[in-house]
């Protein structure tokens, strides 16, 4: 997918102008007279310069070096092989744990541990692998409140990493983006079930831009 930066810019252009003719007396064949030129007293009337104001619009392709959609002055994980899907950020995502909270509640079901389980033994096969939990909820509720939401529950799916299958907390980062990057529209409660979600990704070799 090819991305376009665009610069906007305003011009200002000032055209001026000639001095008008001066007026002058004249006799005309039939011996009248006239004026011609600007009808001025002291002959001393000028134009005043226009502003023409011009917008200048350029574009530049977004350079995607490894072709994962994002642009490389945004991805924080570049050299992506081909054909993994990738967050926001262009970094590999490992899984998506399908996690259902209660209404208001960031605490795990022991049904999902599971879930949670596979990461850990990623984790344990992969020692210099370090992973973002990230945290994602619906539109439902204030954005403010679903970004804190959605780090509470990403923090709660890091502490059973760590407590129950003893994974070294410094190689997890917990993150929660609230309902800033939905996988669909929230137009539905199945599709706002698809976007309550908590991702884990692959930021070993995140970059900082």
């Amino acid at each position: 997918m090819k991305k376009y930066l665009f610069f906007i810019g305003i011009s200002l252009f000032f055209i001026g102008c000639a001095d008008k003719p001066l007026a002058t007396n004249v006799v005309d064949l039939a011996g009248n007279k006239k004026v011609i030129g600007w009808d001025d007293k002291n002959n001393t009337q000028k134009c005043k310069p226009k502003v023409v104001v011009k917008e200048i619009v350029k574009y530049k392709e977004l350079k995607d070096s490894d072709g994962d959609g994002v642009p490389d002055i945004k991805d924080k994980c570049p050299n992506t092989p081909k054909n993994l899907t990738v967050d926001h950020n262009g970094c590999p995502i490992i899984t998506t744990l399908r996690i259902n909270f209660d209404f208001n509640k960031w605490n795990v079901k022991k049904i999902y541990y599971p879930q949670i389980k596979k990461v850990a033994e990623i984790l344990k096969a992969n020692p210099n692998l370090k992973i973002e939990v990230a945290g994602h909820t619906d539109n439902i509720g204030s954005a403010k409140y679903n970004l804190k939401l959605s780090q509470k529950r990403a923090e709660a799916v890091k502490k059973i990493l760590v407590n129950v299958y003893h994974i070294n907390p410094n190689r997890i980062v917990a993150r929660g983006y609230g309902e800033k990057y939905p996988l669909v529209p929230n137009t539905t409660s199945t599709n706002r079930a698809l976007n309550r979600r908590v991702e884990i990704i692959n930021i070993t070799n995140w970059k900082r831009n």
